[in-house]
């Protein structure tokens, strides 16, 4: 398999953000479309000196975009590469835990990788991101990121990666330990495996950090759920900010908030506030795209835009929880609209109690559990009584699920049939 197109693929890469196709790079720069073609498939390894600057130029290059191409292009390894240069520029808010575990995960010897799985909008890419670029003292091989795409081949993502630490092939990375940001992994899943057992076999001192709907299933990875942010519980009573604030949800929402309107809550916005975050699943992308509405909207007015879930709704919320859905077996769905009746937090004997009468549809209720966790469409809690929890906006999908199917009125009695001794903690879903 070739994983010599390191130039290549930055040439490709920029030229795919530039909107331009190579006949148009060929004619920007001044130089024969073949020339472009070949760079780009690896053919020719280096462009002259000259060729690489009219490049440059056709290209709009410039700051450490223009200093990588070029010292790609002369095949030299850079210190420090594009993705340590371009650092975070949001602050992480509820996710400090997770960093300090993550950092130190991956800062001593363990497994070659680590993959951050959870349905969209959950922050797998911003956290991921934090974590590698706190990571850039204990690789002295460089961090480099790489973004699949879904049309992503082996080939590709290899090239892209030799781009990413500005070398020309991965297996120059063998003396130094270095570390590869993968976001993405299920956008290509068989061209990232293919792609990763490669680097891992040929750069014995590579590891990885990646995002994505559902593992790589890499024997050495290790799989990282993430769960949406804390929301405050139905039952709190707030009649002040401050009793909100240690909620991440709520701490999220009201720094984004205060981007784009500077006056205080209104007494009357301080219950619809927890109400809002608790409508949005704690799912930080849906939180921060409700609080840009805040600059013309109060808050009970953004809330109320969620009443009838209309397409005026902030964030398709069933649509981000569908696309992980999608990803289950037909038993392992009709499983997760039963587990759907737990409100609160449930035992795994619990959910045996509930499966129980699938009809023999599902052998094992433990490896479901393992795989709503591995999708991030269950939360785990507890070390010596291990507690389950469906995120909100998982458990209301799950719920209206279990409606279309004509299931609603069978899982409730289901539900109701467990009795009170069975340790979980259980409401019915309304």
């Amino acid at each position: 398999m070739a994983s010599d197109q390191g130039f290549g693929a930055l040439l490709r890469n920029h030229r795919r953000r530039a909107g331009l196709t190579q006949e148009e790079l060929a004619d920007r720069a001044a130089i024969g479309v073949r020339t472009v073609r070949d760079l780009e498939r690896g053919r020719a390894n280096r462009p002259q000196r000259m060729t690489a600057e009219l490049l440059v130029r056709a290209l709009g290059l410039t700051g450490s975009d223009r200093d990588v191409f070029l010292a790609a292009a002369r095949g030299r390894l850079t210190r420090e590469t594009p993705f340590q240069r371009a650092a975070p520029n949001d602050e992480l808010i509820g996710r400090d835990a997770d960093v300090a575990e993550l950092v130190g995960r991956l800062s001593t010897a363990g497994s070659r990788g680590t993959t951050l799985v959870g349905v969209p909008g959950v922050g797998k890419t911003s956290l991921a991101t934090v974590v590698a670029h706190r990571l850039a003292g204990a690789y002295p091989g460089g961090v480099a990121g790489v973004a699949v795409a879904d049309d992503s081949t082996a080939d590709e993502l290899l090239g892209s990666v030799a781009a990413g630490f500005g070398v020309t092939r991965p297996q120059d990375l063998t003396g130094r330990p270095a570390l590869l940001f993968v976001d993405g992994v299920d956008r290509a899943p068989a061209a990232v495996g293919a792609a990763m057992t490669e680097l891992l076999k040929q750069v014995p001192r590579l590891r990885f950090l990646a995002t994505g709907r559902q593992p790589t299933g890499l024997a050495e990875e290790r799989v990282w759920p993430v769960i949406p942010l804390a929301t405050p519980p139905v039952t709190l009573s707030a009649g002040m900010v401050a009793e909100l604030v240690p909620y991440p949800a709520i701490g999220l929402l009201l720094e984004r908030l205060g981007r784009v309107r500077r006056t205080r809550l209104a007494p009357q916005e301080i219950a619809p506030l927890a109400a809002l975050v608790r409508h949005l699943g704690g799912l930080p992308l849906a939180i921060e795209l409700a609080a840009a509405r805040g600059r013309v909207l109060t808050i009970p007015e953004i809330l109320g835009s969620y009443a009838d879930r209309s397409p005026r709704a902030v964030v398709p919320l069933q649509v981000v929880v569908a696309e992980s859905y999608r990803l289950l077996a037909p038993a392992e769905q009709r499983a997760l609209r039963l587990l759907a009746m737990f409100r609160h937090r449930w035992s795994r004997a619990s959910a045996e109690a509930l499966l129980d009468t699938l009809d023999g549809e599902l052998a094992d209720v433990v490896h479901l559990l393992d795989r709503l966790v591995a999708l991030g469409l269950l939360s785990v809690s507890g070390d010596h009584a291990v507690r389950f929890r469906l995120p909100a906006a998982v458990r209301d999908f799950a719920a209206d699920q279990a409606a279309a199917e004509g299931e609603l009125e069978d899982a409730r009695k289901r539900h109701a049939r467990l009795g009170p001794d069975t340790g979980s903690g259980y409401g019915v879903v309304p």
